[in-house]
């Protein structure tokens, strides 16, 4: 048996991908490979979330493991696709008071592998500029109706700085994982096709259609009215106060995206991602993609 775990990060295009696969998960079935997303893992009794925040040995992990072997109906090989697995982006759980991103994204990744019948494991993981990444996040919890300003929710955090580096190595070093595959979001698009043939059983790659973008994210003008009646109204329905910014500010109607840091803030944070990534290539039991090497693999 074959486990594959799709892992996110958080807006790093995760739920595009998710989509995508999400079309075809009944030839998927066909060809021995069960694929289950968020679209089953976030409903009882297979609430992944919940079930990683009670811990292993929860009373709910025996009806999630007899569900998902319902759902395999024999095939051979897994992909789980979710990126709570890390955990969330609410400010307290995307970083320890230290900075450590997804502090519990070990322990909760080992007790998804043994619902998932045990490793070991290929797990895919996308990165994303820091300061990119820090923003989506917090208009991802603005969206939720958590979140108003940014500082808040850094809680202190340079927003030039995410430990991607640190968190890859400690997936790696995991004795349930056999290798990590690692990618830019920004280059998402390139290597998507890459990705396709990667996950999937052979010749199923050029059946998955390309769906139109999906989750973005609040604009700057978008985020700026929210905010003004945020604060003229502290009884307001924050939730409701994002989806309606989201609906009137789009960026289909040539709105600019949501820039809430200084260009010094985004110099830093690109020389930090440069840095992260040169060490991330070097990594044993990681294998790091990009257009370029994709493109000679397939010639």
């Amino acid at each position: 048996m074959a486990l594959s775990i799709h892992l996110g990060a958080h807006k790093t295009a995760s739920t595009h991908l998710q989509y995508s696969l999400r079309q075809i998960r009944d030839r998927l079935q066909a060809a021995g490979l069960c694929y289950v997303d968020p679209a089953q893992l976030r409903e009882a009794p297979m609430d992944l979330s919940q079930i990683l925040a009670d811990g292993a040995g929860c009373a709910a992990e025996p009806a999630f493991s007899a569900a998902l072997q319902d759902r395999r109906q024999g095939c051979a090989d897994l992909l789980l696709s979710e990126e709570n697995i890390l955990g969330g982006t609410h400010r307290g759980r995307i970083f320890s008071r230290r900075g450590l991103l997804y502090p519990f994204a070990v322990r909760r990744l080992r007790q998804a592998i043994g619902l998932a019948g045990g490793g070991p494991a290929v797990l895919y993981l996308a990165i994303r500029d820091p300061a990119g990444f820090n923003v989506s996040a917090f208009a991802l919890q603005v969206a939720l109706g958590n979140e108003i300003e940014l500082a808040p929710y850094l809680r202190g955090r340079d927003p030039a700085e995410v430990g991607w580096l640190g968190l890859v190595k400690r997936l790696a070093a995991m004795e349930e994982v056999a290798r990590v595959v690692v990618w830019r979001y920004e280059d998402y698009a390139a290597l998507r096709p890459e990705l396709l043939r990667r996950l999937l059983p052979p010749g199923l790659a050029d059946a998955v259609p390309e769906p139109p973008p999906s989750n973005e994210s609040l604009t700057q003008p978008g985020y700026e009215w929210f905010l003004r009646r945020a604060m003229a109204d502290t009884e307001a329905d924050l939730r409701d106060l994002a989806a309606r910014a989201r609906r009137r500010f789009r960026r289909a109607d040539g709105h600019g995206p949501l820039r809430l840091l200084e260009a010094a803030d985004h110099a830093r944070s690109a020389q930090n991602y440069a840095a992260q990534v040169a060490a991330l290539r070097r990594l044993p039991r990681v294998e790091f993609l990009e257009p370029q090497a994709a493109d000679q693999i397939r010639a």
